[in-house]
């Protein structure tokens, strides 16, 4: 098809121009023929008498314009029908269906193309909704199925193991709760996509994450030193930024060896932007450089005999996109998790 043909817009501009040619044409034949020295003229004889010619012309004008419009609109929006029979099949059953273009006039592409993105967004939201809960159900059911031959056993025994018991439910309940955590933590980042958070003291936030980690450093023997600046001011939710530093804290006290450190501060980029940097990192050997970004994924150990269950990176890392921000493990002899905030100006 040639290109002038897919705009809408100028098939209508086309048939407009050949009703307007049609329309001169037909009030020139519609004319007497005296005024044009036709010889039925001379004889006295007009094909419509005088009253009824402007009327006649105006008539056979408006059926032709009509009749083209009708045609011209039809032949152009055909394709519309097939688009509508491809949208009515995509589902959760064919999710990968999508309404094709081709032939489509110019002017209703965009939208077609705007359609395909959003089925293309649901479709991976639908897969990653399907992934999480099959890997959800995966990690629940060991820990499940061990709880249950425990308390099987319990019956039978005269003196049941009950530490064992109760370090079992709290191990499903803290994995629970995580899940939990990381659904609502996905679902803010999609429902604020887009909207403007509130400034917010980052370092204030740090340091409340740090002084609840505290009281667990201490009782491991591990010191936990803190150097941050007086203001770090970011755009956020308080709570998920909070989390986002406490999974931090846990991940390297549970994983992690000797001292923790917990810094931040202000840089200016090439460009003349601003960031906040948040690092934390221990004396610990650190993430294999093999994982590399793999390591925030969910369900994704550093190592198969860690007792976690590969959940706290993938909170933080969820956390960190949702405001705008990156996050990344440092190559190095220690363990370092750093992650970029985009920095709020300071209001008034």
């Amino acid at each position: 098809m040639r290109p002038w043909l897919n705009s809408l817009r100028c098939r209508l501009i086309v048939a407009m121009v050949i009703v307007f040619a049609l329309g001169l044409g037909g009030t020139l034949t519609l004319n007497p023929l005296e005024e044009h020295g036709a010889l039925l003229s001379r004889l006295g004889v007009a094909l419509i008498r005088e009253p009824y010619q402007d009327a006649s012309v105006l008539l056979a004008f408006s059926l032709l314009a009509s009749a083209l419009i009708w045609a011209v609109s039809g032949w152009s929006l055909r394709h519309l029908a097939a688009a509508s029979r491809e949208a009515a099949v995509v589902g959760p059953s064919n999710p990968s269906a999508r309404i094709s273009t081709e032939r489509l006039p110019d002017e209703v592409r965009p939208l077609v193309d705007a359609v395909n993105g959003a089925l293309d967004r649901l479709a991976d939201a639908y897969t990653a909704e399907q992934r999480f809960v099959a890997d959800a159900a995966h990690e629940l059911h060991t820990p499940i199925a061990v709880l249950r031959l425990r308390l099987q056993r319990a019956k039978l025994d005269e003196a049941p193991d009950w530490s064992a018991i109760d370090q079992d439910l709290m191990q499903v309940n803290r994995l629970a709760g995580q899940l939990l955590d990381l659904a609502r933590k996905e679902h803010a980042r999609q429902a604020y996509a887009g909207a403007a958070n509130p400034p917010v003291n980052l370092s204030r936030i740090a340091r409340e994450a740090a002084a609840a980690v505290v009281p667990l450093a201490e009782r491991a023997a591990r010191a936990l030193e803190v150097e941050l600046p007086a203001s770090l001011l970011v755009r956020g939710r308080p709570d998920d930024l909070h989390d986002m530093i406490r999974n931090l804290l846990d991940n390297a006290l549970v994983h992690g060896q000797g001292t923790i450190q917990l810094t931040g501060r202000v840089e200016i980029t090439h460009n003349g932007g601003r960031h906040a940097w948040i690092t934390v990192s221990d004396e610990g050997p650190g993430v294999p450089a093999e994982l590399g970004k793999a390591v925030f994924e969910r369900f994704r150990k550093g190592s198969p005999d860690s007792m976690g269950h590969g959940l706290g990176l993938a909170i933080v890392r969820e956390v960190v996109h949702g405001h705008g921000g990156s996050v990344d493990i440092l190559a190095g002899p220690v363990c370092q998790v750093r992650i970029v905030l985009p920095v709020a100006e300071r209001v008034g």
